[in-house]
């Protein structure tokens, strides 16, 4: 013990008193101390001063060891305490125990005090540390939590959703209380306008940058009327580059997000009427960074993959429906050494179509009996096996498959998945 100590004794015998202050110096324990032995100046110390520990008799003329003990916890002090005492029946040393006191030592053997006085202080030092961590703790959370509920403000509402892409679910399950994944959605005069985005990090970091692309995407598309994604997504690069300030050095951090953004023109195509008949064809234009979008299609779906949809995708096939993925621009939306503009795909769609936008989060969660990835080629099995359900339905299996498949490992990023049905 470096530091001098600060002793507060009760001790009514001033031989007592002697031989313990003089075993202390002996033993080269620097202190300064204050002796009491009644309750009513017991009480005036403990209000005037900061002691580092005290040392108590557990016979005194007026009160007990016991009963200072008991005013100390009374008054909220987190003073060590330790009784110092000549022989007791064993019923009022359980007693002491079992109220929590730090330490008791018989005066025959004080020889064990220096080692008692330094365990008692640390134990205390780490139990207020520990404290003032659990306080910190709690402070942090609260403030999170308080982001939270302003990330969840700015993500559109349900009623929103359900207004702007009517048949719909989004599985939205973020790693920890905040996310960096989003969803985002318009309408702007014929075009239903909806992304995902995944952004650098998740947690805090990752939820302030959420929140600036999609403060960007509203200021793009409502403020500035652009309803051309592939626009959007140069704008949006430009904005996040200029608002962080990225110049490219190499030390610098490489903020940004990876997207899918679908926009689809309400109005039917006049190119697919049919002996006077209208097809109920859409034209889907999409713009990605790094992020693919899938459109699953029924196999007894009138419209087929031909010539007139987009070339820049995979086919996938099976008896039941076909996957169609549209492939996105292999650069995110930020800095980064070759910075082309971003392109549009067109795809036309038609009633029954499902489009699935995501982030990376479902298919790189770690689980099952190996502790492997899911991998998009199982997410993918997954989609085409159920999309013949409702939409609820879909999130749901989609949901309990995650959980299942992540078992007892933690989550490993934030996840979204979202579908929209035609």
């Amino acid at each position: 013990m470096a530091e001098q100590l600060n002793i507060l004794l009760i001790e009514d015998s001033d031989t007592d008193a002697d031989l313990l202050t003089r075993f202390l110096k002996k033993q080269g324990i620097e202190f300064s101390y204050s002796r009491v032995w009644q309750k009513d100046t017991f009480i005036d110390a403990l209000k005037g001063n900061n002691y580092d520990i005290i040392i108590a008799d557990h016979s005194l003329p007026q009160f007990s060891g016991m009963e200072a003990f008991r005013i100390v916890k009374t008054h909220k002090k987190n003073i060590p305490f330790i009784l110092v005492t000549g022989t007791v029946p064993e019923n009022i040393l359980a007693e002491y125990a079992k109220e929590g006191i730090d330490d008791y030592i018989l005066k025959e053997n004080l020889l064990r005090l220096p080692s008692a006085i330094e365990h008692v202080i640390s134990k205390k030092k780490i139990e207020l540390l520990h404290k003032k961590l659990e306080v910190a703790h709690t402070d942090i959370k609260d403030s999170i939590n308080y982001a939270k509920l302003i990330q969840q403000a700015v993500l559109p509402a349900q009623e929103h959703l359900n207004t702007v892409l009517n048949d719909h679910f989004i599985f939205f399950k973020p790693r920890d209380i905040v996310s960096g994944d989003f969803y985002w959605t318009t309408i702007f005069k014929n075009y239903l306008i909806f992304a995902v985005a995944d952004c650098t990090g998740h947690g805090v970091p990752g939820a302030f940058m959420s929140m600036l692309g999609s403060a960007f995407l509203n200021e793009i598309v409502s403020k500035n009327q652009i309803y051309d994604p592939a626009i959007i997504l140069n704008m949006l690069r430009k904005n996040i580059i200029t608002s962080l300030h990225q110049k490219g050095f190499s030390e610098e951090q490489k903020d940004g997000m990876d997207i899918s953004l679908v926009m689809i023109d309400l109005i039917p195509d006049p190119i697919w009427i049919e002996n006077g008949v209208c097809k109920e064809v859409l034209k889907l234009t999409y713009a990605g960074a790094n992020n693919p979008i899938w459109i699953i299609r029924d196999k007894n779906s009138h419209l087929k993959n031909n010539d007139k949809n987009s070339t820049i995708l995979r086919k996938y096939s099976t008896e039941k429906a076909d996957l169609f993925e549209i492939l996105p621009d292999k650069m995110p939306v930020g800095i980064y050494f070759k910075m082309d503009d971003f392109t549009n795909k067109e795809f036309y769609i038609t009633k029954g179509d499902i489009i699935y936008l995501f982030s990376d989060g479902y298919a790189d969660q770690f689980g099952g009996s190996n502790n492997k990835k899911f991998k998009y080629s199982q997410m993918r099995e997954l989609l085409i096996s159920i999309c013949d359900k409702s939409m609820n339905e879909q999130r749901e299996i989609l949901k309990n498959t995650f959980v299942d498949w992540m078992g007892k490992y933690k989550q490993t990023d934030d996840v979204i998945v979202m579908g929209v049905k035609i």
